[in-house]
């Protein structure tokens, strides 16, 4: 739902939410804290929310949706203005760069914490289903289209390569709690070879 048709409590509240999550992990949230941050009664808190969960929820995917809109729009800029296969590339190198930096740990971590919760949670689920088959569904477009202009190899199924364009920018998490990580520089590195040699079309 667009924020201009969000009313100003209930936008409030999200944001306040969302304000509490930078700073306390999501158990550590109660009512009390909300309200005493957002100044907004208890009474309103429950007429636009079903529970404290559900505004936890709601602020989670406000973030998780503005990734995916920012994640849209990265590709989006980059398979437009491609000229080349080329162009495609180095792309995707700057992809990789920023979403395997150690300054996306927090981000990566907050993706793998929405989608845990997601899968204990079938009201959280259904939203990022939802979010989530528009990021794929996107991308695929996006692809398919690269396709045809001879930038991306035909013989791959651009709905796979969407997917795995989103696995690889979450699978560094992983590493993120290693006592001795992989070299940052060398695992993008691996990325980026597998792209170029899996799914760049030489020209």
């Amino acid at each position: 739902m667009p924020r201009s048709t969000i009313h100003p409590t209930k936008a409030a509240l999200i944001d306040t939410a969302a304000a509490l999550l930078r700073t306390h992990k999501v158990h550590e949230i109660t009512v009390d804290m909300v309200l005493a941050e957002s100044k907004i009664s208890k009474g309103s808190l429950y007429h636009h929310f079903e529970d404290l969960s559900d505004l936890i929820e709601v602020s989670m995917l406000e973030r998780y949706a503005r990734w995916v809109e920012v994640s849209v729009g990265v590709m989006t800029q980059i398979l437009t203005s491609a000229t080349s296969a080329e162009d495609i590339y180095r792309g995707l190198v700057e992809v990789t760069k920023q979403t395997q930096s150690p300054d996306r740990k927090s981000e990566r971590l907050y993706r793998a914490e929405v989608l845990t919760m997601a899968a204990a949670s079938p009201r959280l689920g259904a939203q990022i289903a939802i979010l989530q088959q528009e990021l794929t569904d996107e991308l695929t477009d996006l692809i398919r289209e690269a396709q045809e202009r001879g930038f991306y190899k035909k013989n791959l199924d651009p709905k796979a390569i969407a997917v795995f364009i989103q696995a690889y920018t979450l699978g560094k998490v992983i590493e993120d709690f290693s006592a001795n990580p992989v070299d940052a520089e060398s695992y993008s590195n691996l990325i980026n070879i597998i792209i170029k040699d899996v799914f760049i079309e030489a020209e």
